[in-house]
């Protein structure tokens, strides 16, 4: 118990001294700001759009903002918390898979605690810690029914239910975590219940808090997953890129050397346990955690280095997290894991080179990059950013705003905005975190990278690049949709004008009004009728070319007017 203690409190220093946040986690904050301001659960005021991936991250925000502290540090400190309570319970549920024998040893814990990109996403301010702490519960919660009488034995009841809306939490976290959420649940069916009428009711039950959820998510935003995924195109193969990342994780930190070790060592449990209800709890975890990277490789993975990729590695951990040691190989084993532990924290980094490009990849080490950028080594809060260009473009949106000035901040210039423009100032920008925050809610923040823009998320992908950044909304569309038609270079304003049609084309028009008029009874239902066409809408880039599509006329490519039908 003493060395589970010295494990978690030695992953809680290396998290605070790498701590941070990531440009993405001011998306976040920025909707809490937008909800503590009455807007709703929105990027930007009157306009309903999920600009946040993890729903259940954004609720334990703004639940905690009651305490008078930054969000910030709020996300820094609960992140952090979270990760080390899912060590914990990587522990525990090993500690509960040992049966009588007890003389354990970390060995898992060892692999997660030398890894740097673990201690950097214990903070960051994204969900990263919420998920360590959710599969750390699962585990131990399907550790616990493999080892207890199933369900209909006095006083099992509860505690399996409440195991159960656990594990169905995942796809709230995450929408990817549904992977992990459908073998845990398979896993937990099998080793805590007997007879089909029961395990159907525990699947339901399972499914109870996500299904709330995407109603909800329906009737609130027109569509079926987040807006972040429509900008990213989580749907769509990309396996060239997904390798890559997934080499980007695994090479520097030599991964194969303690992967190895510990695929041996889960192999080795699961012939040894006694009993199928062990066997399947054993090795599930790590049946999802190959899934998971399956997922995340055909997905094309993601900018930020390692990321994605944590989580399916604890998952893999986790089973062997503590292990006996009852033969000298067993010894040899946990020793070349503490080995690697040791040579990994202190010499093994992620790849070196130039952020903006990504090293050739487009995938970069973030923590490295914003510590540049903020010229402190642990910055958190807005003010730690204050130098940073971003930041100070924010501010001075939110400064125009306050002046009840009607601009647009496009390329660090003021244009001003149309009379019938509905945002008093929109500030353009293609890193909208930082900046979002800096600018305030007053300010509509219009994302060019569609994170945050439900127009710019449903553009059709043309060319994979950087994940991520794979959908630049063209100038002609924001000049377009808010009217600037000042000072427009001739053979731009063409396109713009195009831009403005589309905009009025019928698809177009029912998204506007999905996401912006009231939220009355009826519109909530006509919402969820139209969520799955609305999802899979997508419309070219070209403003020209949209107009055409959508609206079925003719464009003149020198005005850009319509020319008849």
């Amino acid at each position: 118990m003493c060395g589970a203690v010295l494990v978690v409190a030695m992953f809680v220093v290396a998290g605070w001294l790498r701590r941070w946040t990531v440009d993405d986690a001011f998306i976040v904050f920025r909707v809490v700001d937008q909800v503590l301001a009455g807007h709703g659960v929105v990027f930007n005021a009157g306009e309903r759009v999920e600009a946040v991936t993890s729903p259940l991250w954004l609720a334990i925000l703004v639940a905690a903002s009651v305490v008078p502290a930054p969000v910030e540090w709020l996300a820094v400190v609960l992140g952090l918390a979270l990760a080390a309570a899912g060590v914990g319970c990587a522990m525990a549920g090993a500690w509960a898979l040992a049966g009588s024998d007890r003389r354990l040893v970390p060995a898992g814990v060892l692999v997660w605690l030398g890894l740097p990109p673990a201690w950097d996403y214990a903070t960051s301010g994204l969900e990263s810690g919420l998920g360590i702490a959710w599969l750390g519960a699962c585990w131990w919660t399907l550790a616990r029914a493999a080892t207890r009488p199933p369900v209909g034995t006095r006083g099992r009841g509860v505690g399996v239910t409440l195991g159960v809306v656990l594990v169905g939490l995942g796809p709230v976290i995450r929408p990817d975590f549904g992977v992990f959420a459908a073998v845990f649940g398979v896993a937990l069916l099998a080793c805590a219940a007997r007879g089909w009428r029961l395990r159907l009711g525990m699947a339901a039950a399972m499914a109870l808090v996500p299904g709330a959820v995407e109603v909800a998510r329906m009737g609130y935003y027109a569509a079926l997953v987040p807006n972040t995924l429509l900008a990213k195109e989580a749907s769509m193969a990309n396996w060239a890129q997904g390798w890559l990342y997934l080499r980007d994780f695994a090479t520097p930190y030599w991964l194969a050397v303690p992967l190895v070790v510990v695929v041996w060592r889960v192999l080795q449990a699961a012939h040894a346990d006694r009993g199928r209800r062990r066997r399947v709890a054993r090795l599930a975890p790590a049946l999802a955690g190959l899934l998971y990277v399956v997922l995340v490789v055909r997905g094309g993975g993601d900018f930020m280095h390692a990321r994605l990729l944590l989580p399916a590695l604890f998952a893999v951990l986790a089973p062997v997290a503590l292990v006996r040691t009852r033969t000298l190989l067993d010894a040899g084993a946990v020793a070349v894991l503490a080995g690697w532990a040791l040579v990994c924290a202190a010499t093994l980094r992620a790849p070196t080179g130039p952020p903006e490009r990504g090293h050739n990849t487009g995938i970069s080490d973030q923590r490295t990059f914003y510590v540049g950028k903020a010229g402190l080594p642990n910055p958190v809060t807005l003010d730690d950013y204050a130098a940073y260009g971003r930041v100070t473009n924010g501010a001075d949106a939110a400064r125009l705003a306050a002046a009840g000035r009607r601009a647009l901040v496009l390329d660090e210039q003021v244009h001003p905005l149309a009379p019938d423009a509905a945002p008093t100032t929109v500030y353009e920008t293609g890193a909208v975190g930082l900046a979002g925050a800096a600018a305030g809610p007053d300010v509509y923040v219009l994302d060019r990278l569609g994170l945050g823009d439900a127009f710019g998320a449903r553009q059709r992908l043309v060319e994979r690049r950087r994940p991520g950044h794979e959908k630049p909304l063209l100038i002609a569309w924001v000049r377009g949709r808010y009217g600037v038609m000042i000072e427009v270079p001739p053979d731009q304003a063409a396109a713009a004008r195009a831009a403005r049609t589309a905009m009025s084309c019928p698809p177009l028009r029912e998204l506007d009004a999905a996401i912006s008029e009231p939220l009355t009874a009826q519109r909530v239902l006509a919402n969820i009728a139209a969520a799955p066409h609305l999802t899979a809408l997508r419309y070219p880039g070209d403003p020209q070319a949209a107009a055409r599509e959508l609206c079925g006329v003719a464009i003149s490519t020198r005005t850009g007017r319509p020319m008849g039908r």
